[in-house]
């Protein structure tokens, strides 16, 4: 015999019952939408099969009470809300507040090209974790990349949990291509010993817009600093006594305008050595700096920044036009540096980590050197070079333990 309609409890009623079936319908408020109307959501539970009338009963109590705590947590308006119309709340409350601006910049880039073409007018509700994969593993692009689209997907649905629109990221545990090794594996971006000490005599022989150019290049390969920390410089981030270069600011650019903003990570604010060359260099910059600032006289642009790298009117020193310039350079003198490859200024930073670790120096101290997040991203980034390193070194005890020339 079939019962139908039963109420079991506030908000719980037995659909349809038999020996072997039974079947309870809930509803739970949801709170309101966004124009204040209650809004209720609505599920059915359907008990294992033979289980007796009066334990179906308490499991369909008990499975209510979870039913109507996500209810409460996941506002259906909220659920309801296209990506989109999260994506513009993410920008305007959450970056402001939480992201550098060259972050949230880099952000929308990330969802403008990849997330908003797929994601853009579905529901929140209607996005899973699956979907999450497929649509990473589906891109088109370098596994690095794909890493940090989903980085900005996490951060997203992220805010989402906590303003309680959905109540769990389905970003979490979603799947992509990740090969890190094959990202960073052999940095090909970098110039040998012979090709850098090549780049240094040649441009010795460049004047003109090339003046300060030229610093900046042997500069980078010097120290190691990123482009945007050799941009940020100011004079009094120089010590020449102690020859030291502290580094707690870089060149960032966002909105249309380069201004100054704190270095990628906090490991990047350090203070590195330098040489007497690299001492004379920048004396040297100096001087040619003040005989332009006095040329320019009051309009020198922004003279309380004191920047070491500036344009001819003071304004900052567009790092476009060194990538320009560098790109020029060598494919100028390409057939004189035999370079086969393409290298970027970033492979300059890339030459100068080459050097130290080719020349024996620790991992760590290389790591700290070059202001990485950690020694683990060190040894990731220049995994090719370190593996030669320490097959060198074990050649090197090799041959000491079984030379003939042993003292």
């Amino acid at each position: 015999m079939a019962i139908t309609n039963r109420k079991v409890a506030p908000c719980i009623r037995e659909r349809c019952v038999d020996e072997t079936n039974r079947s309870y319908e809930f509803n739970a408020s949801a709170g309101t939408d966004g124009n204040g109307k209650p809004v209720r959501k609505y599920t059915t539970f359907t008990v294992p099969i033979d289980v007796p009338m009066n334990k179906a009963d308490k499991m369909a109590v008990e499975a209510y009470f979870d039913f109507s705590h996500n209810a409460q947590g996941n506002k259906a308006w909220g659920e309801n809300m296209r990506f989109n119309t999260l994506v513009e709340q993410y920008f305007k409350l959450y970056a402001p507040n939480k992201l550098k601006e060259v972050t949230a910049e880099h952000y929308k880039s990330n969802v403008k090209n990849h997330i908003n073409p797929v994601f853009g007018n579905r529901k929140l509700k209607d996005i899973d974790t699956s979907d999450v994969t497929e649509f990473l593993s589906s891109l088109d692009c370098k596994p690095s990349t794909a890493r940090k689209v989903k980085i900005v997907f996490h951060s997203i649905m992220k805010f989402a949990v906590s303003q309680k629109f959905i109540k769990k990221n389905p970003c979490s545990g979603a799947v992509w291509q990740e090969s890190m090794e094959a990202d960073y594996g052999e940095i090909e971006n970098v110039l040998s010993v012979e090709q850098a000490r090549k780049v240094v005599a040649l441009l010795e022989n460049k004047d003109g817009e090339y003046k300060s150019f030229n610093t900046i290049i042997k500069l980078l390969l010097l120290t190691g600093m990123r482009i945007g920390e050799c941009l940020g410089l100011r004079w009094s981030s120089i010590n020449f006594e102690r020859k030291t270069i502290f580094i707690d600011k870089t060149l960032s650019f966002a909105n249309r305008k380069y201004f100054l903003s704190t270095p990628k990570t906090p490991r990047s604010i350090r203070t590195i050595a330098i040489d007497d060359i690299a001492v004379e260099l920048l004396k040297k910059h100096r001087e040619e700096q003040a005989k332009q600032r006095e040329i320019v006289g009051n309009a020198w642009q922004n003279p309380e920044v004191d920047k070491v790298f500036a344009e001819t009117t003071g304004g900052f020193y567009d790092r476009s036009k060194i990538n320009r310039l560098f790109k020029k350079f060598l494919e100028v003198h390409k057939e004189e540096l035999n370079l086969t490859h393409r290298v970027t200024v970033h492979g300059l930073r890339h030459t100068n980590a080459s050097l130290l670790l080719f020349a024996g120096e620790d991992i760590e101290n290389v790591s700290a050197h070059l202001g990485h997040a950690s020694v683990e991203t060190t040894s990731k980034v220049y995994a090719h070079m370190y593996a030669e390193v320490r097959v060198r070194v074990a050649k090197t005890v090799s041959n000491a333990l079984h030379s003939d020339n042993v003292v």
